[in-house]
């Protein structure tokens, strides 16, 4: 079942360390524990001896687990993976090379979601794509040594729509790369009437001149076999708002459904939970959102 995979970002950078562990038996008490390590902490990871002993503790005490992980946010927002570069002595690579391994080791973490970037000014989506494909031959072998799945997030530009990261992990055929859906990028990029690009509301876009690519047909189908992680938040089609589910315009059942049939899918990760939302709060949302789209995916196979 779906709801077996859900895994929660939370908004752990305005939760001060002592109440970690006490938020963390909160998720427990909701019927909910697995967690995703975000950036935020990967960050904390690298930067800080002490903090990986102490998440750990957190994790085993608190009955919590790690069921995935997302890079953190190290370039410009032009080009958000230096590793992509392919240069083995990026100080970037090292550090996803480092957290790889780190993940792995000390949290069992299985999945390891990274973004494409943005296209830079001045390189084709040819050229850029090739840097990602000599990055990815970089961090692979240490992903398979690990165990550890990359999964590429979906966007709005040449290089990271649904077109490019098939060509990503067709490239490589490896068990160890894959595909993360987020949901609410998906709801911006599918072509809906009267839908256009001037009318989207993505800073990048305005700010560099951005190629926006429009999907005709719903990403979750289009990149099904290869999707690994799933992130799921909502927004009016226009805007990355990161609302929680059933707030915006995007089709549940619908998304919920084609997920369900997703062969590699390991982890579906709220990435929503409004700033002081309580983890309560939180999973009666997700608790709501999966007896609701069952209901519905119910009746629509009697009637």
């Amino acid at each position: 079942m779906l709801k077996d995979k859900l895994a929660h970002f939370y908004s752990w950078s305005n939760v001060a360390d002592a109440d970690i562990r006490p938020r963390m038996e909160r998720f427990v008490a909701a019927g909910q524990k697995r967690l995703v390590i975000g950036d935020k902490w990967c960050d904390r990871l690298l930067a800080d001896r002490g903090f990986a002993g102490f998440l750990k503790d957190a994790f085993a005490q608190s009955g919590c687990v790690a069921a995935g992980s997302h890079a953190p946010y190290w370039e410009t927002r032009n080009v958000k993976i230096d590793s992509f570069t392919g240069d083995r002595k990026s100080r970037f690579v090292k550090k996803h090379l480092a957290l790889i391994e780190k993940l792995s080791a000390e949290f069992g973490v299985a999945t390891y979601t990274m973004h494409i970037g943005w296209l830079p000014d001045g390189m084709t989506p040819e050229g850029y794509m090739e840097q990602v494909i000599r990055g990815l031959e970089i961090l692979l072998p240490a992903a398979e040594k690990n165990g550890v799945v990359i999964a590429l997030e979906n966007a709005f530009s040449p290089v990271s729509d649904a077109a490019a990261l098939k060509k990503y992990v067709k490239h490589f055929g490896s068990p160890y790369l894959g595909v993360c859906v987020d949901v609410g990028h998906a709801n911006i990029s599918l072509r809906a009437p009267g839908k256009t690009e001037e009318a989207i509301r993505l800073d990048a876009i305005q700010r560099m001149n951005m190629e926006f690519v429009f999907c005709d047909r719903r990403m979750e189908e289009e990149l099904l076999p290869y999707i690994v992680v799933a992130h799921l938040h909502d927004n009016d089609g226009l805007a990355d708002e990161h609302k929680m589910p059933m707030t915006g315009n995007v089709d549940w059942t619908a998304v919920l459904g084609i997920l369900g049939g997703a062969p590699r899918l390991a982890s579906v990760e709220d990435e929503a939970s409004p700033r002081g939302m309580t983890p309560e709060a939180v999973c009666e949302v997700y608790d709501r959102l999966f007896a609701q789209c069952a209901r519905d995916m119910y009746m629509k196979q009697v009637s």
